[in-house]
C-alpha cells in the first residue's frame, strides 16, 4: 500500500467508526500518514465547487435550492462503487458571506459522507468568512504554514494535490495569492517533483484587464503562472468561482485548465451544474461530469489528462 499525506487545515475527517475518527483526527491536524490505495490502482476522487449553503436549507437563490443540490450530489457520491479517496471542495462553501449558521448547516449535509468513511477537504472562496470557517471546521492545532491563508497538501501514490486560498475580502468578487503563498507554493512544488501535481484554487486565473474594476479572478494570475511554469511536475490548475464548466490548455505553459461545474446554480440556464469525478492512475488523470441534469448534453464529458503530456 502507498501513503496519503495530510498537511494543513480544512480536512474533515471521516467518522464511520471510533478508531477510524482517532487515526482521522491526527491526520487533519498534523502533518501524518495514513494509508492509500496501491499505485498500480485507479484512485478515485470527487470534485465539489461552489456550493453556497445557507444556514436556511430551505433557501433558492436563481431558481435552485442549493442544499437539496448538495444533497443530491452527496447521494450520487456515494452510489459510485468505489469509495473516493477524498472529496476536494473547492471554494464558496457558505451562501454569501460566510456566517457560522451557514457552515453547520452544510456539515449536517456531507455527513453522510464521513459517516461512509470519505474525508472532506475544502478551499476558501470568495463567499466564505475565513474566521467562521475555521471556527466550524478546524481546531486551533491546525498548523498554519502560511500566515493568514489555508493551504493543504495531498500525496498519494500516484500524484499530489495542491489547494491553495485566494480569499481576499468576503463577499468581493476577485481573490488573490499574495506573495507568501506563491512562495510557499514554490517551495512545496520542489518537494512534490516526485510526481503529477495539480493546483486547486477557487478563483479563475485572469489577464490583468485594462478596466481593473472588471478584474474578477486571481488578482496575481501572472505570479501564479510565472511560479507553476518553473515546476514541470504540475499539470493541472483546476478552479471554480464562474460557475461554468469549461476545460482548455494554458497558452503558454500547456497546463489544463479546469473550470469546475457549481454544485448550486449556474449564471446561465444552458450551463451544467453538478460535480466530477477524478480518477488518477500512473499515466493520467480522468475527469468526468457528472451533471446533475443527466439529460444535459454534456453529462458524462470527459477530459484526459496526460502525466507525459
Amino acid at each position: 500500500m502507498a501513503s496519503l499525506r495530510l498537511a494543513m487545515p480544512i480536512t474533515l475527517p471521516a467518522i464511520t467508526r471510533r478508531h477510524w475518527i482517532k487515526g482521522s483526527l491526527a491526520a487533519a491536524f498534523t502533518p501524518n500518514w495514513v494509508k492509500a490505495v496501491a499505485a498500480e490502482e485507479a484512485e478515485t476522487w470527487v470534485l465539489f465547487s461552489d456550493t453556497h449553503i445557507a444556514a436556511d436549507a430551505k433557501l433558492a437563490s436563481r431558481g435552485t435550492v442549493m442544499a437539496e443540490n448538495l444533497a443530491r450530489c452527496v447521494n450520487q457520491v456515494l452510489k459510485i462503487g468505489q469509495k473516493p479517496f477524498g472529496v476536494l471542495l473547492n471554494g464558496d462553501v457558505a451562501f454569501l458571506d460566510g456566517q457560522s449558521e451557514d457552515y453547520s448547516t452544510f456539515l449536517d449535509l456531507i455527513s453522510p459522507l464521513r459517516e461512509n468513511g470519505i474525508q472532506v477537504h475544502c478551499t476558501l472562496g470568495n463567499h466564505d468568512d475565513r474566521k467562521q470557517f475555521i471556527g466550524a471546521m478546524t481546531s486551533p492545532q491546525d498548523p498554519r504554514p502560511v500566515e493568514g491563508k489555508h493551504v493543504e497538501v495531498l500525496s498519494s501514490a500516484t500524484m499530489h494535490w495542491v489547494l491553495l486560498d485566494t480569499l481576499k475580502e468576503v463577499n468581493k468578487t476577485p481573490g488573490e495569492l499574495g506573495e507568501l503563498q506563491l512562495g510557499w507554493l514554490d517551495r512545496t512544488l520542489l518537494t512534490c517533483a516526485d510526481k503529477p501535481t495539480v493546483i486547486m484554487a477557487h478563483h479563475n486565473p485572469q489577464d490583468q484587464p485594462p478596466d481593473a474594476k472588471k478584474l474578477s479572478g486571481i488578482m496575481d494570475s501572472a505570479a501564479l503562472f510565472a511560479v507553476l511554469a518553473k515546476h514541470k511536475n504540475v499539470k493541472a490548475l483546476i478552479y471554480g468561482h464562474t460557475h461554468n464548466w469549461s476545460h482548455k490548455r494554458h497558452a503558454d505553459s500547456g497546463i489544463y485548465l479546469i473550470n469546475l461545474p457549481p454544485v448550486a446554480y449556474t449564471h446561465a440556464p444552458e450551463r451544467p451544474s453538478g460535480w466530477v469525478i477524478a480518477k488518477a492512475t500512473l499515466g493520467k488523470l480522468d475527469l468526468e461530469l457528472r451533471s446533475l441534469n443527466p439529460a444535459h448534453k454534456q453529462h458524462g464529458e470527459k477530459v484526459e489528462i496526460i502525466w507525459t503530456a
